[in-house]
């Protein structure tokens, strides 16, 4: 999905007019499409999502702005890579960014033709920092869902003397007749012994 290739659609961030005509311009010759140009003033939820931009180029030095709170919701909620340029050169700046979930974070003057290299590298990053969270978040599912199937399994040894393989293939059986997950399942029998309480 974040293949370099296929993120052309840039939004841009900028303050100041003539660096986001700079920028749009450079892009433009890179081949890519801009989609709008912000400044932090117009920057919303709504706004972004209205751009359907694939990347979003941000200045990161916007006075009087929380800059970074912004990038995170860019970044985390938007599911969108995010490349600042013009930020601190202090490593604090710098950690700051990308705990916010900035993608690719470039402290120097930039070039035009630097500008593609720099968006692939992000959507590389992004992806990889996508993939990693999505799997931190299927194996806590996972735990959760296990935890409830052990706590069920436990009611249904007690309350009906079953073993614990019984148990847990009664619970399998269950799922599959009625076209539900284990889990479900689980949740229910929990449900019902809280119930019965």
């Amino acid at each position: 999905m974040y293949g370099g290739g296929s993120l052309r659609r840039i939004l841009i961030i900028d303050d100041v007019r003539d660096r986001a005509a700079w920028l749009k311009a450079s892009l433009e010759l890179a081949e890519y499409d801009v989609v709008g140009a912000l400044t932090w003033e117009q920057v919303d939820e709504r706004s972004i999502q209205a751009a359907s931009a694939d990347v979003i180029i941000v200045d990161a030095n916007a006075p009087g702005r929380d800059t970074l709170e912004q990038i995170s919701l860019m970044s985390r909620t938007l599911e969108k890579p995010v490349v600042v340029l013009g930020g601190q050169k202090d490593q604090h700046s710098i950690q700051a960014a990308m705990q916010a979930g900035v993608s690719a974070y470039v402290a120097h003057t930039v070039q035009g033709e630097d500008l593609s290299g720099i968006i692939q590298v992000a959507a590389a990053r992004f992806a990889e920092h996508k993939r990693l969270r999505d799997e931190l978040k299927e194996a806590k599912s996972q735990l959760v869902e296990r935890k409830l199937v052990d706590r069920a399994k436990s009611i249904l040894m007690e309350d009906k003397g079953y073993s614990e393989p019984e148990a847990y293939k009664r619970m399998r059986n269950l799922a599959m007749s009625k076209g539900k997950r284990i889990a479900e399942i689980a949740e229910a029998i929990i449900l019902a012994k809280e119930l019965s309480i």
